[in-house]
């Protein structure tokens, strides 16, 4: 449709097949009603559901619901379902609809048993009325006494209260059902919850418990992001640390599905801006025709060595992918680092050593206690060889007749930063090539104060996020 607006037009890491493919899942199998979508914090988990949200909404009805945000609250169910009102709410009040009456008058009771423990303005944020407008004035203040939380008064006493759960179920498949009749959308409707695995332990297991106990009803599908790892581990702070918390969560999860990171080439490629660099003349491809150089051994590119065959990729996007290998950087970190790398390299001006510039950058980000040890002239070298013993992933580049590693690399121009004129000239004999492109841009005209400001510049723009 022309004029339509594409919701992955930036979508660098290729997200949209996945999304085209488990929509097509989820449709064609009605048992999964809950999906959990696996990947570490920060690694684009809610660009995938805001997009896959975005994309949904055409035919289906979506509630999106951050789960971080309402942690505060008490109840999760609550905040859920306030959530769930006011996104498929006509766009006057609640109360205008037939539908919108039956579920204020269900949940009522829901909410004078959960308002003693939440703060008062939590409905007026989701739903848009007050409080008072739903239960009565003064409703609140006289069941403080009797209030002894939503977990005992609909789970432990669920036999006693099975109508009222039937009736919630009933009143919930109506409202999600009106809202895909009002708006000429289709059955099932998807309620997207993110940010579960940066909520407290107890607030996202309750809500797993809500969503399990309540909310399995026709015609709707939750899809959860989290870090699965992460989560597991929450649960176990609040069970034991023997408690099996991967078994606990497939009670909630009828499907796991997990993002795919490795293309980080792809993100580099479409986030980078042009930055002005002295070139290292890296082998972007990793390939050496053996023919070129006489009585010189050549190397080949290895498993850990970073290489592309895509035409068009430059010299400092491949060494922005090997820095995000090495530091193990999630994709929301990698933003930020680009945009402090750009906003450095402005600084400076000219022709920057990016690997340098970019390799400060990931350091100074990666909170390691030996960024600080490297302006030590008795520290530099042995911090490091700590980090990258400890903290290092293997990643080399290639150039003709060798392939250093990142920290080689870095160790040279450390070298060079503390080296004296006697020990700058004695550096000169038998250098590779990419170390005489550095040590030349770097002992003319001033190159070694300019460096040294590199770690200034740095300082300053790690405060960007």
């Amino acid at each position: 449709m022309s004029g339509e607006v594409d919701v992955w037009a930036d979508d660098f890491m290729g997200r949209k097949p996945s999304c085209d493919f488990l929509t097509k899942y989820i449709l064609e199998n009605e048992h999964i009603k809950v999906l959990n979508v696996n990947s570490p914090w920060g690694s684009g988990k809610t660009f995938f559901l805001d997009r896959w949200k975005a994309e949904l909404s055409k035919k289906h009805v979506c509630v999106f619901f951050n789960a971080w945000e309402t942690d505060y609250s008490a109840e999760p169910l609550l905040a859920l379902v306030t959530c769930i009102e006011q996104q498929t709410k006509d766009k006057l009040d609640i109360t205008a609809t037939e539908a919108g009456r039956r579920a204020v008058d269900i949940s009522t009771g829901i909410l004078k048993k959960a308002m003693p423990l939440i703060a008062k303005g939590l409905v007026r944020k989701y739903v848009g009325v007050e409080i008072d407008d739903l239960i009565g004035a003064g409703s609140a203040d006289d069941t403080v006494d009797a209030a002894g939380g939503l977990v005992g008064s609909l789970i432990e006493d669920q036999a006693k209260t099975t109508k009222q759960v039937e009736d919630f179920k009933k009143t919930l498949v109506t409202t999600l059902s009106k809202a895909a009749e009002n708006n000429n959308l289709e059955s099932p409707a998807f309620i997207f919850i993110d940010e579960l695995d940066r909520c407290r332990p107890t607030y996202a297991i309750e809500l797993l418990e809500r969503i399990k106990h309540f909310f399995e009803i026709k015609g709707c599908r939750f899809i959860i992001a989290s870090d699965s790892k992460q989560l597991a581990h929450a649960i176990r702070a609040v069970y034991g640390q023997g408690f099996s918390s991967e078994q606990y969560l497939n009670r909630f999860f009828d499907a796991e599905y997990n993002l795919d990171n490795t293309d980080v080439l792809s993100l580099v490629r479409g986030s980078l801006p042009e930055i002005n660099s002295i070139r290292l003349e890296m082998n972007i491809s990793g390939r050496v025709a053996r023919n070129s150089f006489d009585n010189v051994p050549v190397v080949e590119a290895k498993k850990h060595t970073v290489t592309s065959l895509l035409g068009g990729v430059t010299e400092n996007q491949l060494i922005l992918v090997g820095l995000v290998k090495y530091f193990k950087v999630e994709l929301r970190e990698l933003y930020n680092y680009i945009k402090q790398i750009k906003s450095a390299a402005d600084t400076i001006g000219g022709s920057v050593h990016f690997f340098w510039l970019a390799y400060l950058v990931f350091l100074k980000g990666s909170k390691a206690d030996q960024y600080d040890d490297l302006k030590r002239p008795d520290k530099w070298k042995a911090a490091m060889a700590e980090f990258d013993r400890v903290r290092g992933h293997t990643v080399t580049f290639s150039f003709s007749t060798e392939l250093p590693s990142v920290m080689e690399i870095a160790l040279f121009y450390l070298t060079l930063l503390n080296s004296d004129e006697q020990e700058l000239y004695g550096l000169t004999s038998q250098m590779p090539s990419w170390r005489t492109l550095i040590y030349y841009s770097v002992t003319s005209r001033d190159g070694i104060e300019r460096l040294r400001q590199y770690r200034d510049v740095v300082e300053l723009a790690h405060r960007l996020n």
